[in-house]
């Protein structure tokens, strides 16, 4: 396999980049690993799969992909198992969104699934549109009457004047080839004040940082990610943005699930000890990783002036 040359997000000469991992979720072939910049500290997929690899592994096979990863409880394959396998997310995101959603607003959402974020946005009373490349949770959302597209590129057909107070999307960026220009074609569509909010893994995540965890570190590293950012890397991204941006840490997996891990070296641990442990050890635990930034999800808010 051909060494990289240069990072692709700061252009930064390679020769001291470091190899993550040769195991590469997904790389059936073998034909990938995972870089880490050492200027820039964004971890990058080599080789990246072309425009037509990625078209078709979201049009034909990220559903499968995803059940793959997550087994029956993630609700890939069905429309309302997904919805209720993220009631918990929903949940989650919705304490650092309602903030944000306290008037009526125009809302757009990238990659919107089977649209079980917009659900409480509509129950609010905002105006929601969707971007949705998966055929599955397209077809179900427009049937409920929330007009979903299958790229920006459709979407701006019809809507070349439209503008939106509030642009989320939840675990897409690490799977975008061009994030940078991905978020100056969002940040045209917002109107003045308006914000873009999006989740992102964090690098940092503890069972890569500080656990490592051989069958975790199998798992993580996915070929439908050509970048994992770290609050360092996010931040070199964000600055070129020039705007004024926060980045917020937070925690998705429970002390469960990573004892899970531990024990068991599998996913699908999420809540398991729960009713055990009790909420409060639970609670600290995550306060922990967040305070000292082995978290694994960061929050980026941008904000058009």
């Amino acid at each position: 396999m051909a060494a990289p040359q240069f990072c692709p997000l700061c252009n930064a000469e390679s020769n001291d980049h470091t190899v993550v991992t040769r195991d590469v979720f997904g790389d059936e072939e073998k034909k990938h690993i995972f870089c880490k910049c050492s200027s820039c500290d964004v971890n990058y997929m080599f080789p990246r799969l072309s425009k037509e690899q990625e078209a078709h592994f979201y049009n034909k096979e990220f559903e499968k992909f995803m059940s793959s990863r997550s087994g029956e409880s993630g609700g890939w394959l069905k429309v309302e198992e997904h919805i209720a396998a993220n009631e918990e997310t929903k949940k989650r995101r919705m304490k650092y969104l309602s903030k944000f959603v306290q008037e009526r607003k125009s809302i757009l959402e990238y990659g919107c699934s089977s649209g079980f974020m917009l659900n409480p946005m509509i129950q609010l009373g905002h105006d929601c549109t969707g971007i949705e490349p998966s055929g599955i949770f397209r077809a179900y959302l427009n049937e409920k009457s929330i007009k979903t597209y299958d790229s920006h590129d459709e979407m701006m057909k019809e809507n070349k004047t439209k503008k939106f107070d509030l642009i989320m999307h939840f675990f897409v960026l690490e799977h975008i080839s061009e994030p940078l220009s991905f978020l100056k074609d969002q940040m045209e569509l917002l109107n003045k004040n308006g914000q873009i909010v999006f989740e992102i893994p964090n690098a940092a995540d503890p069972l890569h940082t500080i656990y490592n965890i051989p069958e975790f570190e199998k798992f993580y590293w996915s070929i439908a990610h050509p970048w994992y950012f770290t609050e360092k890397s996010l931040s070199y991204l964000l600055n070129k943005m020039g705007c004024k941006y926060e980045i917020i840490r937070d925690q998705r997996y429970d002390l469960s699930n990573h004892m899970v891990w531990a024990r068991d070296k599998k996913p699908g641990g999420m809540g398991r000890f729960s009713d055990k442990l009790g909420s409060d050890l639970d609670n600290k635990y995550r306060q922990s990783l967040i305070d000292t930034g082995h978290c694994d999800t960061l929050v980026a808010v941008l904000t058009k002036e």
